[in-house]
Formats: structure tokens, C-alpha cells, sequence
């Protein structure tokens, strides 16, 4: 069964309430039988969700709640089981988050009273529709899906057959990329350097490693002397966790270089697996130097690549991008809905066999080339083989879903009456 919302359930409720006296079975599945305010619970709970229109026919409804129910029979005939537990605490999660909705406690349970239901009717109903929902997804796992595979001869033969209904693969491009990040020069790495390593030889004549990070540290943890607090292996980036879980109490390390920059640290206590230690960080950080360096890199490539080098010749020798590097600067194929969203626009404004402009972002440059231009043709059978296995395997497992459902009705007795 689906899942419903605490309105939808009132509405049932409600439904099966001024139905009482009308009611009548209108159908017969073994020994349970389908109600009709069975029927039209389903039917509202299907309007609510979006499922009903105009031409859905209530008799294909109750087909369906038919099967439900020789389903739930099979189950419990094979004496499948559901872990309690778990259904009774899905079924508690749901009650909160139904109650959550409601401006307090009070107006929930005005809402219950006003329909003649208790807290404990919904939460035996939302038990009920998980048990039922479990047992149904258990055996449809044990007789349908564990049973039905396809071949990759299956799925060729369907692709081979149904190729020309296809949807047609519009224009698309090889997409090209360059690209570079703004990295500290080596002269601003030794700047960095040369002043962490004066702050070195300041904490070897005797100055207060607190005082010292107050005043000197890049890190926010400057505010409090340093003071990272207790940390675990794991927690810190590699050459800093090394150096700070080798320290003894009391000591403080050489110089540590991370990707964030060079750091001293001093091991302030231990517990248990934890470490409590402070740190001076001097960040290293690209400078607007470094970013100038790197453009002017980029322009000298796009004008290289204008005067007749190959775009592949340039990216394996200056991209930072390994994988793509290796095969030429080449991303694969694109259509226009699939180009990277952020430089589309740029993207398609350039002509094809040109390179954009050099694109930033989050301290990284980028240009970009549609290489080649593709016309619109039929997608290939390595282009859409996985959507087409999913394709055949779902209408095998149907075929196998209704030719058990029909052999289930064979072995029960079933009576509609609508």
C-alpha cells in the first residue's frame, strides 16, 4: 500500500464512517473480502497523491487491491515473517513526523477526535501498512525479481529491433579542457617559510607558544591561543595528525607542511585515544601575483593554440587535469544540456574549433573548446545500453509479475461483484 498523509487518513476514516451503512462487499478474495469503502479509500487516497483522473476506471482499481490481497495471502501461506520491531519503530517515526505538522499537540488531537480516531488507530494503521507493504515487497523479491535476468544478447536484440523509436540524440560536440590552479609560487612559499621559521626560533629562546599564536597564527584557532581542543586519528589532515600523535607531553614539533601551510604544534594533553594541542599556522595562500602568473599562462595557450597548435598538444602539457590531460584535453561528448551549467553560456557563445575566454572559479582557470561538432543521429547501443537493460528487464519482470498473479487467481477463489 502507498503511504499516506494524517489528512488523507481522516478522509478515509471519514469515508468508512458515513459509509457504514451503505457498505457492501464488493469483492471476495479467498476468505478476505474488498468493501466498498475499501474501494473508495483507495480511490481518495489515489486523488490525493496525484493518480486519479477522469478516465480511471474504479474497476481497475479493485483489480489491483485483488492482487494486493492474494499477494499478502501467498506471503503468509509461505509463512513469511516481518521484524516487529523495526515495523513498530518506522510506524512511530511516522506518527511524529504526521504530528510535527500540526501547530501543537492540542490541534492533532482535535483533529483525531473530530474524525473518532485515536492516537492508537493511526499508529496501529500505519503498523498494519508497513507490515503489509514488507510481506509484499518480500515475496515479489522471492518469486519475481531474484528469478528474472537478461542477457546482453536480450538487451542487443531489443535495442537492434526498437532503434528507429528512439529518441533522436540532438547536436552535440566534443568538449575540450584546460585547465590550471592558482598555486603559491615557489617565492611566496619561502616567504611563508621564512616566517614560520622565525617564529620557530622565537618559541626555542623561551616566548609562550598562547601569546605567540594570539599574535602570529592564520588559523581562527588564534582567538584562543591556538587551542585546537581534543582530536582523534582522523580528524586532522595527514602530516599534521602524524606529527601531533608522535609528540610527548609538553613538546613541541619541527615544522609541518600541510595543504593549508606550515604549522608548529604543541602537545598540550593526552586522554585516551584523544590528543588536546595547539597550533601556529602560517596559511599559504596564492597571491595576486600567483593569480597573474597563471593568466598569462592561459592567454599564451589560447594564443598558441590560434596559431596552429593542437588543442591535445597543449593540454597534456599544461593541464592540471590528469584524466582528461592523458587523452588530449577531450571530456567525451556533449549536448547542450549536458555542458557543465556554470560555463554554458560561454560555452555555446564560442565557436566551434575556438577556445573560450579564460574562465575562473573558485581559484581554478579554465578554457574550453567544442572540438567537433556532431549531427543529430540515432543514439549507439553503448550510449543507452544500461537504460535499455532496465527497459527489458522491467517488462520481463512484468510478464513474470502478471503470470504469477494469474496463476494465483487459479489457486484461490476470487469473486468481484462491483
Amino acid at each position: 500500500m502507498r503511504k499516506l498523509t494524517i489528512t488523507l487518513i481522516l478522509i478515509i476514516f471519514s469515508l468508512m464512517l458515513s459509509a457504514e451503512l451503505v457498505d457492501k462487499i464488493v469483492a471476495k478474495v479467498g476468505t478476505d473480502i474488498i468493501l466498498l469503502s475499501d474501494l473508495q479509500k483507495e480511490l481518495a487516497q489515489m486523488q490525493r497523491a496525484g493518480y486519479l483522473d477522469e478516465n480511471t476506471d474504479p474497476r481497475m482499481v479493485l483489480e489491483e487491491m485483488v492482487n494486493q490481497k492474494l499477494i499478502i495471502q501467498k506471503a503468509k501461506d509461505l509463512k513469511l515473517t516481518v521484524n516487529e520491531d523495526e515495523i513498530k519503530s518506522m510506524a512511530e517515526n511516522y506518527l511524529k513526523k504526521i504530528k510535527a505538522q500540526y501547530p501543537s499537540p492540542a490541534a492533532f488531537s482535535t483533529d483525531l477526535k473530530n474524525s473518532k480516531l485515536t492516537e492508537s488507530d493511526l499508529l496501529q494503521f500505519y503498523k498494519d501498512m508497513l507490515t503489509e507493504q514488507s510481506l509484499i515487497d518480500q515475496i515479489l523479491k522471492r518469486e519475481i525479481t531474484s528469478k528474472v535476468s537478461v542477457s546482453e544478447a536480450e538487451v542487443e536484440h531489443f535495442y537492434n529491433e526498437t532503434k528507429d523509436s528512439l529518441a533522436v540524440k540532438p547536436v552535440s560536440w566534443e568538449l575540450g579542457l584546460i585547465v590550471r590552479e592558482i598555486k603559491p609560487s615557489e617565492a611566496t612559499k619561502q616567504a611563508k617559510l621564512a616566517e614560520i621559521k622565525e617564529i620557530q626560533n622565537r618559541l626555542k629562546n623561551g616566548e609562550d607558544f598562547a601569546t605567540i599564536a594570539k599574535n602570529e597564527s592564520d588559523c581562527p584557532s588564534k582567538e584562543v591561543g591556538g587551542d585546537l581542543g581534543f582530536v582523534k586519528k582522523g580528524q586532522m589532515v595527514k602530516p599534521f595528525e602524524d606529527a601531533a600523535f608522535a609528540l610527548k607531553l609538553g613538546e613541541i614539533s619541527d615544522i609541518v607542511e600541510s595543504n593549508y601551510g606550515y604549522h608548529i604544534i604543541k602537545l598540550e594533553e593526552k586522554k585516551g585515544e584523544e590528543i588536546r594541542v595547539r597550533h601556529i599556522l602560517k596559511m599559504l595562500s596564492s597571491t595576486a601575483e600567483d593569480s597573474l602568473r597563471e593568466r598569462q599562462l592561459m592567454e599564451e595557450i589560447r594564443t598558441r593554440y590560434a596559431n596552429g597548435e593542437s588543442f591535445a598538444s597543449l593540454a597534456k602539457e599544461y593541464s592540471m587535469d590528469k584524466e582528461s590531460s592523458e587523452d588530449g584535453g577531450s571530456l567525451g561528448e556533449f549536448t547542450e544540456k549536458d555542458i557543465p551549467p556554470l560555463f554554458s553560456v560561454q560555452i555555446m557563445q564560442t565557436p566551434v574549433g575556438e577556445m573560450t575566454p579564460v574562465l575562473e572559479n573558485s581559484g581554478l582557470l579554465y578554457i574550453f573548446c567544442r572540438l567537433q561538432e556532431y549531427p543529430p543521429r540515432m543514439y549507439s547501443f553503448n550510449e543507452v545500453k544500461d537504460q535499455v537493460r532496465d527497459l527489458v528487464l522491467r517488462m520481463k519482470q512484468n510478464e513474470a509479475y502478471n503470470s504469477w498473479i494469474a496463476n494465483l487467481r487459479k489457486e484461490a477463489y476470487v469473486q468481484i461483484t462491483l
